[in-house]
């Protein structure tokens, strides 16, 4: 058996349950093992196995030999949190939420509940140290079968005291205190959830570094994808400007980056506000920088934001990333009017993570209950043992359908929806340059 890559938009895949015959819908970029020898068989189906699943796939399938772009961006309630998956099948996670689905996905998606399993997650990006953004990368950093590589951060720290404000000493309208190593936090008396990150990142055996903009780019290990690190941007003395409070300035401090692959650009912008905007849009070669296909929306659809930012990126897919729970009324209805305005070719998508997630089965009231907590729920388990990685794989499978999910071969691009009933998709597919 050969690893293939599905070329097509969608394609059924039929195995048998046990029961009866049954089919799932593979969508563009899915992985599929195949016997190379039925290429050009006559039968209307040839053999595959897809998910660990062995089964059939029409013989008209087109498959690739080379993986896609693979985006995931996570239904992780009130929060932010993307996974992506390169050509060179480099992985990348992008924040971790306030609750723990960002390591129930990786659990599910990489069937850490067999003993075999494992997973290495190459660059992990923390935009900025809130709570729902941080909070559920401590326990993936604690999991025995997750290893992360590289660890990338703003500089920005919390700090309980000993400091005039919570992100530490501003001076004349500047903040002046930055860390890059976990060792320039020493002797600092730090927040408790922020030292509980610092603690498993000091415990991961990761590298932990600092970005801004002098960054530029950042080579990640795949050839084929540029990222480019367009924020936070320093004042010309090494500190950042103090946006007049501790929310707007370590919001407006996100590290923000553009990742291209061929002619499909995606802009992940943190949590970046209308201050933290307008700073970045004051940079000559910055409005076109910014220009993205696909667009992670800044701060889970905020009534904060700027529309000249928008503009700029001018996105066909935009992703707002947002929960019921605690409810700020996100996304707002003016943010969703701002996105659409600013959109491109002849049919712009704009999706929220919360809004797909309502399509989560009501009859399950117990797993809704643990998906809608505001803590994290996998503390319970052990995850020195199968059993525990298997409670959480099935946990996170009632929250499957709040993930959307963007893929391009550099050219075309790809976004789905899962629709619960039937394991369905709502599907697009259109070009880069379409207008």
């Amino acid at each position: 058996m050969e690893k293939r890559f599905l070329a097509n938009k969608t394609k059924r895949f039929y195995f048998n349950n046990g029961i009866e015959d049954t089919s799932y819908v593979a969508i563009h970029g899915d992985e599929l093992d195949v016997d190379p020898s039925q290429d050009n068989t006559n039968n209307p189906r040839r053999d595959a196995i897809y998910r660990g699943r062995q089964g059939t796939i029409p013989s008209n399938t087109k498959l690739l030999t080379k993986r896609s772009l693979e985006l995931y961006f996570l239904d992780i309630g009130q929060g932010d949190a993307s996974f992506i998956v390169t050509p060179d099948n480099v992985k990348i996670l992008v924040d971790g939420g306030l609750k723990d689905r960002a390591l129930g996905f990786l659990i599910w998606k990489y069937r850490l509940d067999q003993a075999q399993n494992s997973v290495v997650i190459d660059h992990l990006f923390l935009s900025h140290a809130d709570k729902d953004h941080v909070v559920g990368l401590i326990p993936l950093l604690n999991h025995p079968k997750i290893e992360v590589k590289h660890i990338y951060h703003n500089g920005i720290g919390l700090y309980e005291d000993g400091h005039n404000t919570e992100l530490g000493t501003m001076l004349n309208d500047k903040l002046v205190t930055l860390h890059d190593s976990i060792q320039d936090l020493s002797g600092e008396n730090l927040k408790s959830t922020f030292k509980k990150w610092t603690d498993a990142v000091a415990t991961s055996g990761a590298t932990y570094r600092r970005l801004d903009a002098n960054t530029g780019f950042l080579p990640i290990g795949d050839a084929s994808v540029q990222v480019e690190i367009l924020g936070p941007i320093l004042e010309p003395d090494g500190t950042l400007k103090w946006f007049g409070g501790k929310s707007h300035s370590i919001n407006g401090h996100s590290v923000i980056f553009r990742l291209d692959y061929e002619h499909v650009r995606t802009f992940f912008s943190g949590d970046l506000n209308v201050k933290g905007s307008g700073h970045f849009l004051s940079v000559p070669g910055n409005n076109l920088r910014a220009n993205a296909h696909i667009f992670k929306a800044p701060h889970h659809g905020s009534h904060e934001f700027s529309q000249e930012l928008f503009n700029a990126v001018h996105p066909m897919v935009t992703v707002v990333s947002s929960g019921e729970t605690p409810d700020h009324g996100h996304p707002r209805a003016i943010f969703l009017g701002g996105l659409g305005l600013a959109g491109r070719g002849r049919m712009p998508l704009i999706f929220s993570t919360e809004l797909s997630a309502l399509f989560v089965d009501a009859g399950d009231s117990d797993a809704i209950a643990r998906a809608n907590s505001e803590v994290t729920t996998l503390d319970d388990l052990d995850f020195s043992n199968s059993a525990a990685n298997s409670e959480a794989r099935q946990r996170f499978k009632k929250v499957l359908p709040g993930i959307i999910n963007v893929r391009t071969d550099g050219e075309k691009i790809f976004a789905f929806r899962r629709v619960q009933m039937g394991y369905q998709w709502e599907s697009y597919e259109f070009k880069y340059n379409d207008l």
